[in-house]
């Protein structure tokens, strides 16, 4: 089973980009502490040694559009997702290997108050007038059921067994 969850905060602003066919896709990236001690926490910062995983993220669709309009540099996010490794030749002919992180369900995990917004989300979605979308949801999830994995992925496509460098 291909099943990840993540919590933390993007250490970028996401970059949303739309493909010929108007799909939006989504990438950004997320630090996860790791799980140790405080003591264990500050040798480690002593030493210069890493205390967080810095994991790059994807998303599709709705899910894409969602976390661009509500969530920027330093905005705390959990998320759930999928790993998927990929492979591309770089000009010079050198095969580059990824893994990425495809999400399709997050969470809001902080209030528009606790945001480094100034309190305030980014952009609103437009919405009918009947509904209450007053308070972004605080705790709550979105899950994109219109996720494809058959969707143009631009450039992303399963690997073999025999593409596997391990």
């Amino acid at each position: 089973m291909n099943v990840v969850i993540l919590y933390g905060r993007l250490t970028r602003d996401p970059e949303i980009r739309y493909s010929p066919n108007g799909n939006a896709v989504l990438r950004t990236s997320v630090a996860v502490d790791r799980a140790m001690s405080r003591q264990k926490k500050e040798e480690a910062q002593r030493n210069n040694q890493p205390t967080a995983d810095f994991i790059s993220c994807v998303a599709f669709g709705n899910t894409a559009e969602l976390i661009s309009n509500y969530f920027r540099k330093g905005s705390r996010i959990a998320l759930e997702g999928r790993i998927q490794t990929g492979s591309y030749d770089k000009q010079d002919g050198t095969k580059v290997y990824t893994t990425d992180v495809v999400i399709n369900r997050v969470h809001f995990v902080e209030t528009a108050s606790e945001s480094q917004n100034g309190g305030q989300y980014v952009r609103r979605p437009q919405v009918n007038q009947g509904s209450n979308f007053d308070n972004p949801p605080v705790n709550s999830a979105y899950e994109d059921s219109s996720f494809n994995s058959d969707d143009n992925t631009d450039g992303f496509y399963p690997v073999g067994n025999e593409d596997i460098p391990f």
